[in-house]
């Protein structure tokens, strides 16, 4: 009895020592730290961004006389479908299969609202800063890009008035109304365009009235191209852009893992854009490919047979320390016939999953990849 009443102040002792404790959900669910939080590790979707554009001639106002006026085709109300642009990125998530309860107790834990690990030992005031540093510094090269002066101009286009009035809704007195006839108001707008034109020639070829800087002629010549496309618009009509973002869940098992490829959805100039079962034949099928060298996972295999570390519950988050996902490098193509994008995407749960420290530390993840970017003992 004496030795147990000795043992017991030991061993509370020695736990009141330790600065935090990580219990892994999946293998102890029933265990609940008082005081504790929840974190997980991050599992990576590829998300595929698609921009379509189709021209709508229903907003062009003078598409009858665009032949006549500016010697352009007749315009076609069943304008074909166009990709303009496709990108590829990776977003992370948490994997609902690894989900750790910590109870900190002398240590500062920052986790997001995905439930991801930003940052351990470091306090939250400290973690912004270093947030707030690393924005400003990926911000400063940009900004000093895309300044550019400003100038007051009075060349513009002209305005297209439309009636207004309809039953018990008067316009309003001062309302300014157009009462030329199509024709007119096509033909005022066909010699605006006219003279833009002359002057963005003039520009071109240094003939323009006054001594200008290049950054004011720069701004000029850009202004003037989009008086230009306005008064296009009403002969031609508007290109109308729709955006749509697929996600692949990348599968992990064995098999897949060198390579994966996905049916995204089918594509045709005549119908746009169609999944599932609304795919027809004749339709172009986009695929998404997945493929992976798997450097990380074969690097950490090595050596863990080397070193005798391997443990047949690693992965369970037997041991009570903080785990974080080593992301891998994966290359992901989008192509159908003539066309193909790629680029690499940082994979979180094709990495192995590393072990921190059980001393004090400070680490900081990326809150895009996960990767750890700040260590200090």
């Amino acid at each position: 009895m004496k030795r147990i009443l000795i043992f017991l102040p030991v061993v509370l002792l020695l736990a009141s020592c330790v600065n935090y404790t990580v219990y892994p959900v999946k293998s102890r669910p029933a265990i609940h730290p008082k005081g504790g939080m929840l974190y997980a590790l991050p599992k990576t979707k590829v998300c595929v961004t698609v921009t379509f554009n189709k021209r709508n001639y229903e907003a062009a106002p003078y598409a009858e006389f665009a032949a006549e006026m500016l010697g352009l085709d007749k315009t076609d109300v069943n304008s074909p479908y166009s990709i303009e642009s496709v990108s590829i990125d990776g977003v992370n998530e948490a994997d609902p299969n690894l989900y750790y309860f910590i109870y900190p107790r002398r240590l500062s834990v920052n986790i997001d609202s995905r439930h991801l690990l930003r940052s351990v030992g470091v306090s939250h005031d400290d973690y912004e800063e270093f947030e707030s540093y690393t924005e400003r510094r990926g911000r400063a090269t940009s900004d000093n890009e895309t300044a550019t002066a400003e100038y007051n101009l009075y060349d513009r286009a002209d305005t297209f008035y439309v009636r207004g009035d309809r039953a018990g809704k008067p316009s309003l007195v001062t309302s300014k109304k157009d009462s030329r006839s199509l024709r007119q108001r096509a033909a005022a707008a066909a010699q605006r365009l006219e003279e833009i034109q002359t002057k963005r020639q003039q520009l071109l070829y240094g003939d323009y009235e006054g001594d200008y800087s290049p950054e004011a002629m720069k701004y000029l010549a850009d202004r003037l191209a989009e008086q230009e496309q306005t008064i296009l618009d009403q002969f031609v009509g508007r290109t109308v852009s729709e955006t749509v973002r697929f996600y692949v869940d990348p599968k992990t098992d064995r098999a897949s893992l060198d390579s994966q490829t996905v049916a995204l959805f089918a594509f045709s100039p005549k119908l746009g854009l169609r999944t599932g079962a609304a795919m027809e034949k004749g339709m172009d099928t986009v695929y998404c490919t997945l493929h992976s060298e798997n450097t990380l996972r074969s690097a950490t295999r090595f050596v863990k047979q080397s070193t005798k570390g391997s443990r047949k519950d690693d992965n369970a988050g037997s041991r009570r320390t903080f785990k974080y996902r080593q992301a891998e490098t994966v290359h992901v193509s989008v192509y159908w016939k003539d066309y193909l994008f790629e680029t690499d995407v940082r994979i979180a749960q094709f990495g192995p999953i590393v072990d921190l420290p059980k001393h004090k530390f400070e680490a900081i993840f990326d809150r895009h990849t996960g990767d750890l970017i700040y260590y200090k003992n």
